[in-house]
């Protein structure tokens, strides 16, 4: 493990969009990528099926995304609030990727400082972030925050660079606004996964979920592990985008939303009840945002799970969604769960 080091560098803060692609904008880039792996998984009953992201064209100069991460280098940073000094979870976490010969570096933006619940302003936490994406030992980035202030550093990122340097970014939740800022205006996929799931409550099936898509020479890491069901339809085909339904709003009137068209939006929430689902998927509505998808999945909704809420998220979509004709998927296995697994942003998914 080592710390990360203060140095001198440019980092963005025009927050201006990328140029120079030959892709044209996200959604032209995520629309011109090509599915693979149609099969079957015989391990699973016929409501299940096994699938791929697309990968390739994805990145520019045709590079490929590779996430074979033994023995690397990997960032650890909180872009929204900080996590308590001295959290064991971090040190847990930190123990478990050393483990598997991995280099953990720890943000300087890392633990909240006490009393505001942030780890730095900003334009320190942004400045932090684009350190990482700019120094080439670092293979990848993994935020393991979550919180209210993620979508404060979005201005402060430099999209050229994030675009260029092509560096796969994990977080979720409050992370969402990041996670979908880099894909809008990046044109590069990103992640929605919480790495510290490896010392959570369920770490022996994600220390093997993480062994399998990121410790694997096969390079399997874009295979869709979640099981799901299918609420509307039967088929769903398109670039994900989404997270957290709260988070996920807070780019609406923003440069930072992506653009709708074509699309598979992944909604999913910890808290909140029926009230303030109805609410959020309402202001979707208005917003048109459901008036060009391609369908939606559905991830965990926490309490309204665990407290058998009426009525239930289910019902609340399909009320929203009533005159539209889109495919709705859903999956109990992305999410906030402790179980939950890795679904990429900015990437072509289909599913029968």
């Amino acid at each position: 493990m080592r710390q990360a080091e203060p140095r001198v560098s440019r980092d963005g803060r025009s927050g201006r969009t990328a140029s120079g692609s030959t892709a044209g904008t996200p959604w032209t880039r995520c629309g011109r990528v090509g599915l693979v792996c149609r099969r079957r998984n015989p391990g699973l009953n016929a409501e299940f099926m096994d699938r791929r992201f697309a990968i390739g064209a994805v990145l520019k100069r045709g590079v490929r995304l590779r996430l074979n991460l033994r023995g690397q280098a990997i960032g650890l940073i909180a872009c929204s609030d900080g996590r308590p000094e001295g959290d064991p979870a971090v040190q847990g976490l930190v123990q478990a990727l050393a483990g598997w010969g991995m280099q953990p570096v720890l943000a300087r933006t890392l633990y909240r400082r006490a009393p505001a619940p942030f780890s730095g302003s900003p334009q320190d936490r942004a400045r932090q972030l684009m350190e990482f994406f700019r120094d080439d030992a670092i293979r990848a980035i993994f935020d393991i925050s979550g919180g209210d202030s993620a979508n404060q550093i979005l201005p402060y990122l430099d999209y050229d660079v994030i675009r260029k340097q092509a560096k796969p970014f994990f977080g979720m939740s409050d992370v969402s606004v990041i996670l979908n800022a880099i894909t809008a205006r990046s044109a590069v996929p990103a992640f929605h996964y919480q790495i510290a799931n490896l010392v959570g409550a369920h770490s022996h099936a994600q220390r093997a979920l993480f062994q399998e898509l990121f410790l694997d020479d096969r390079d399997t890491w874009h295979r869709v592990t979640f099981r799901y069901s299918w609420l509307r339809g039967r088929g769903l085909a398109g670039c994900v985008v989404g997270g957290n339904i709260r988070c996920f709003l807070k780019l609406a009137g923003t440069p930072y939303l992506p653009d709708p068209r074509n699309k598979i939006l992944f909604l999913e929430s910890l808290g909140g009840g029926p009230g303030r689902m109805a609410s959020l998927l309402s202001q979707l509505r208005q917003m048109g945002y459901f008036d060009q998808l391609g369908g939606v999945l559905l991830g965990s909704f926490t309490q309204m799970a665990v407290e058998s809420q009426q009525p239930t998220i289910e019902e609340l979509v399909l009320d929203a969604a009533h005159d539209y004709h889109f495919p709705i998927a859903m999956t109990q296995q992305v999410g906030h769960g402790d179980d939950a697994h890795c679904l990429p942003l900015g990437l072509a998914l289909s599913l029968d």
